[in-house]
């Protein structure tokens, strides 16, 4: 074979690996499909009249793109695309709330979604001082909404209420947490109420759909 016919032929070969090498690298990218760090924006930067503020942020943990959740027919798998936790704050206080937003996959967003609704249908049926906010709207700003919330100020978690923006396909799930007497806001299951009320009018009309 020709000195020139070699270097064709390993051209040729190069040329293959490489196309093959942008393939791969095509799918790894469309896989994860990780979206600009700005979707998070309005999630991060809520104003509150109250000196309520965001002390904390932090993305999901490298390589971390499921979790499991407990349903009635056993757990399940949630996949997610990107995420954020978002603690939040009164001046001098402790943490008030943690927030987790996530986006979940395009293909499975109605599996997921259907999960996640199993999911707050589970933790309702299975807790003994729990009940649920029948007070709220389906739809509160644009969102699918639901929430349960302890009977009394005990545990350290009084109140989950999930968020789901089905056009951008992200839930939010809100964690109100319970501190000690002289480190809350309130005093009373009613003045815990009053703050949760104040806080979801408050973070649904910075994310919602409808502004």
């Amino acid at each position: 074979m020709s000195k020139r016919a070699i270097l064709v032929r390993s051209g040729l070969m190069l040329f293959s690996v490489l196309s093959l090498l942008a393939a791969q690298s095509k799918f790894v990218a469309q896989g994860s499909a990780r979206s600009d760090s700005s979707t998070f924006d309005r999630y991060t930067g809520c104003k509150f009249s109250d000196e309520l503020s965001v002390v904390e942020t932090s993305p999901l943990a490298p390589g971390v793109h499921e979790r499991t959740v407990q349903t009635s027919k056993g757990p399940k798998q949630v996949g997610m695309v990107e995420g954020r936790r978002v603690m939040f704050a009164y001046p001098g206080k402790d943490f008030y709330a943690n927030v987790k937003v996530e986006i979940l996959p395009e293909k499975d967003y109605a599996e997921m979604r259907q999960i996640l609704v199993e999911n707050f249908d589970y933790m309702l049926a299975t807790s003994k001082d729990s009940t649920r906010n029948y007070e709220l709207k389906p739809k509160l700003n644009g969102l699918d909404i639901r929430g349960l919330d302890k009977d009394n100020l005990e545990g350290g978690v009084l109140g989950i209420y999930v968020l789901l923006n089905d056009a951008s396909r992200m839930v939010t799930t809100i964690y109100f947490l319970n501190q000690e007497p002289k480190d809350r806001s309130y005093q009373t299951i009613e003045g815990y109420r009053v703050a949760r009320d104040r806080f979801l009018s408050t973070y649904a009309g910075c994310i919602g759909t409808k502004h």
